[in-house]
């Protein structure tokens, strides 16, 4: 017989995967066939190299966001050429690198999410919708129509 305490940590351990959603989702684009997958987790690559001229950022077809990241790289350009006190250049500088840092922890957490709504908008669907993990992703993501 099992101690209660084994049961507890059991019972804990099985309520926390419960509420875990699936490593990825898995959708289809029906007139072409082609069937991709987008994981629910961390966008590691947009918070890593989205500053790169935002390439993921339209690697994933999220055009706007890339030209956010573009237009930020053009801000930092104009203001190392500008002719502004050293003092004002580091400050405007340094809010730049706030920009940059805090858009590219946002698009970490949200930049899968970003992805499957506009992959869905382009005309994908999601494969296996009646899947309880896949149930989890489009209620907390709020895709349901």
């Amino acid at each position: 017989m099992p101690r209660a305490s084994t049961t507890k940590k059991a019972a804990a351990k099985g309520k926390g995967e419960a509420d875990r959603l699936p490593i990825a989702i898995r959708l289809k684009h029906k007139p072409t066939g082609k069937e991709r997958s987008v994981g629910t987790g961390f966008a590691w690559d947009l918070f890593l190299f989205a500053g790169v001229l935002g390439i993921p950022l339209f690697w994933r077809r999220l055009p706007q966001w890339g030209a956010g990241m573009l237009g930020l790289w053009l801000l930092v350009i104009l203001t190392d050429a500008a002719r502004f006190g050293i003092a004002t250049t580091d400050v405007v500088q340094f809010v730049l690198f706030a920009g940059f840092l805090a858009l590219q922890i946002w698009l970490g957490f949200f930049g899968n999410r970003l992805t499957v709504r506009t992959l869905l908008a382009h005309g994908w669907v999601i494969d296996q919708a009646n899947d309880a993990g896949t149930k989890k992703v489009i209620a907390r993501w709020g895709l349901a129509s």
